[in-house]
């Protein structure tokens, strides 16, 4: 089967990360799908953005002035009032601005919803997954994140693959959903990987979703063993994207969507 075509937060080299204008180019450009981050807003909606506090490399308020200093938390504020802040441009001279600087900007971008971003993909002419991480820091009961994302996506479940490191909320979705599919995040390992295949596989999960620099081709070889898709993240050199490709990896995620797509 061929390597799906992950764009990662929407392709965030290409256009604002986690934005639904990120996901309307990633769909263009014929991508197989998207991977984005949900936590709770204040008022319990299910939103999309990575930090766990809004970023102030590319979050401006009301005025139009970038954040500075200690920004609010995403969990602190209700989506009334996520959405009055504008987060389509990189504030100019900042480090996020520096390390996209490739990025097309899109004034008036918003925080959405994840229920906006899967009537986008329900409406792509082709199949478009979604890759829902959850994000949830350790103050946070990961079961409300869990059951909340669960929920917002609704009759879109065939479109959705759940990811992330905290696994608690993952199990938390195997135990109210045995349909939903999802794929354990790990972050660079240390030591042998096989104990780890062998608890996802004891959990229940679907697939495996390592760091990229994990992802070789006996780990690859290994997953597919015991039955487990394999995608890796987050891989940005062209050299690797075909390199995965040819040992049979199951998807790469990436923030230049368009390279990979050249290539296929």
């Amino acid at each position: 089967m061929p390597t799906l075509n992950i764009a990662h937060r929407g392709g965030a080299a290409l256009y604002p990360e986690n934005t639904l204008a990120a996901f309307r180019n990633a769909i263009a450009l014929g991508c197989d799908g998207a991977e984005l981050d949900v936590q709770l807003s204040a008022d319990g909606m299910v939103v999309v953005h990575h930090d766990l506090h809004l970023h102030s490399g590319y979050a401006r308020n009301a005025l139009g002035r970038w954040l500075e200093g200690q920004t609010p938390r995403i969990r602190d504020l209700s989506f009334a009032e996520l959405q009055q802040f504008d987060i389509g441009q990189p504030a100019p001279g900042s480090d996020y601005a520096y390390a996209h600087s490739m990025l097309k900007p899109v004034d008036g971008a918003r925080i959405s919803s994840l229920v906006e971003v899967l009537a986008l993909a329900a409406d792509a002419p082709a199949p478009f997954l979604l890759m829902v991480e959850l994000k949830s820091d350790s103050s946070a009961d990961p079961a409300l994140l869990a059951d909340a994302a669960l929920t917002a996506c609704g009759d879109h479940l065939d479109q959705v693959i759940f990811v992330g490191f905290d696994w608690r909320g993952l199990l938390r979705i195997r135990q109210q959903s045995p349909s939903a599919r999802f794929w354990f995040t790990t972050d660079n390992l240390q030591g042998d990987y096989l104990p780890m295949l062998d608890a996802i596989k004891a959990a229940g999960g679907d697939g495996w979703f390592p760091h990229h620099a994990d992802a070789t081709g006996l780990a690859i070889s290994d997953a597919h063993a015991r039955g487990l898709k394999i995608g890796a993240w987050t891989v940005n050199e062209k050299a690797e994207m075909a390199k995965l490709r040819k040992l049979g990896i199951d998807a790469i995620c990436t923030d230049w969507p368009d390279l990979l797509q050249a290539l296929k």
